[in-house]
């Protein structure tokens, strides 16, 4: 995203310009590299290279916080269903042994709880 503004003042005789540049990419406007051209040559080949390791760094960090988010997400569901797995294992274990109110209650709270966090997660998004 870039954003340039302009603000010029005048008076009798007297004028005065501001101008401002702002954006989240590290590439300078070519205007400013020809005017560091200008004075400072040398410099415009360490601005391009400054930008080259600039770019590869936010490549970087992008990449990590996608990694990231993808393990968070998948250690999530697995979780979920781990959780569910062990709620239903153990509601099956009680209906073997004869508690079967015991068990239809964990399995449905198992299933309802599983059911509402899925529905509430993917009404966030």
């Amino acid at each position: 995203m870039s954003r340039q503004r302009q603000i010029s003042a005048k008076s009798p005789g007297q004028e005065l310009t501001f101008h401002d540049h702002e954006t989240d990419t590290p590439v300078l406007p070519v205007a400013q590299i020809e005017q560091l051209h200008q004075f400072r040559p040398d410099r415009v080949d360490w601005i391009f290279e400054q930008t080259e390791r600039e770019a590869e760094s936010r490549r970087k960090e992008t990449r990590r916080i996608n990694t990231l988010i993808f393990i968070e997400r998948f250690a999530g569901m697995l979780f979920a269903f781990l959780l569910g797995c062990t709620g239903l294992a153990g509601a099956i274990w009680l209906a073997v042994q004869g508690r079967e109110v015991a068990a239809s209650s964990l399995g449905g709270v198992t299933l309802v709880s599983l059911v509402s966090a899925f529905i509430f997660a993917s009404r966030r998004k």
